[in-house]
């Protein structure tokens, strides 16, 4: 179910999770003070529901935990990231706190730095957040791994199976008849890639899987969902969590793989997806607060060595403040 944030300015609608909603009136008040109206939304908010006025107490009371970090963070702060200087809001402390607050924000922390432990089980092979990496696998095909990306490889007599827990790969499969017929598929989330050719991509978005062919035929299918779409040369399609194929239209193979040459090309690309994708670049986490932001859409190239320089420009275009901190970075 899509959530709905609170009513900071305007006439946007409250949301149904206090502890998010509390967390962006926190960040607000940290900000500086409310004018007459805003105070009158908060304190309306605030008497809606018991549950609205505990998760405010929370996040108060994560401002003094976090504010504890910020004066003694240790070896942390070697990891410490200059925000961006265009539009660049001054660093307070509380605004740190605020968003830690969120506990979306906060069980985010250690897959930020470290990536998501499950992840780094399951996975055999993977890269750093900003790095790449080519890998051959045992029949001699080769996955190449955009940054903080994650396979697990799977052979047997019958199949040879990947799976893509994290981030997007390139493959370039031997094909089946030089692998004593046993077919290539890359697994995703609910869905599969199977290869009837031998070059394409597929890549983990933050809600669906993306799958783009580059050479020969690749078929696509998710569970419980909409049936099966077989892909030509330069075709893109996406499935979602309830197995909705959809066609994304023709894609050529330098944009595609544009990121195998430092850059990042986005085309009317939601916010958050384009966040999520920063991300693999940047240590520490992007994140987006409102959902007016987070429906804003991207269009745009930029270098992937340079993301403070491109979440300045995003930050621009969407007309959003950036604050800065070791751990977080947010646009609102």
């Amino acid at each position: 179910m899509k959530r709905r944030f609170s009513c900071m300015s305007g006439d946007r609608d409250q949301t149904d999770d206090p502890d998010l909603a509390a967390a962006e009136w926190v960040v607000r008040l940290a900000g500086g003070p409310l004018d007459p109206q805003e105070r009158r939304k908060l304190d309306a908010w605030l008497a809606a529901a018991p549950a609205n006025a505990a998760a405010f107490k929370e996040a108060q009371s994560a401002l003094g935990q976090m504010d504890r970090l910020a004066r003694a963070p240790g070896s942390l702060r070697r990891y410490s990231v200059d925000a961006p200087s265009a539009r660049k809001a001054p660093v307070r402390w509380p605004q740190l706190a605020a968003l830690a607050a969120s506990v979306a924000l906060v069980l985010t922390i250690s897959s930020a730095w470290l990536g998501d432990p499950i992840t780094l089980l399951r996975a055999d092979h993977r890269t750093a957040i900003a790095k790449t990496g080519s890998f051959t696998l045992p029949d001699g095909s080769r996955i190449d791994l955009g940054p903080a990306s994650a396979i697990a490889v799977d052979f047997d007599e019958s199949e040879r199976r990947v799976t893509l827990l994290s981030g997007v790969a390139y493959v370039v499969a031997v094909p089946q008849g030089e692998a004593q017929g046993r077919p290539f598929v890359i697994e995703a989330a609910n869905g599969e890639a199977r290869a009837l050719g031998t070059r394409f991509e597929v890549e983990r978005l933050t809600d669906a899987v993306a799958v783009t062919v580059m050479e020969h035929e690749v078929a696509v299918s998710a569970d419980n969902g909409s049936g099966r779409a077989v892909l030509s040369p330069g075709e893109k399609v996406r499935y979602d969590r309830r197995g909705n194929l959809s066609p994304l239209g023709t894609i050529s193979e330098e944009q595609a793989l544009a990121w195998q040459n430092g850059q990042l090309v986005f085309d009317r690309i939601p916010l958050e997806q384009v966040v999520a994708e920063l991300n693999r670049y940047r240590a520490g986490r992007i994140v987006v607060i409102g959902e007016r932001l987070r429906s804003e859409t991207i269009s745009g190239v930029f270098d992937a060595s340079d993301i403070d320089g491109a979440l300045t420009s995003i930050s621009t275009e969407v007309d959003a403040r950036i604050v800065g901190a070791p751990l977080f970075t947010a646009l609102y």
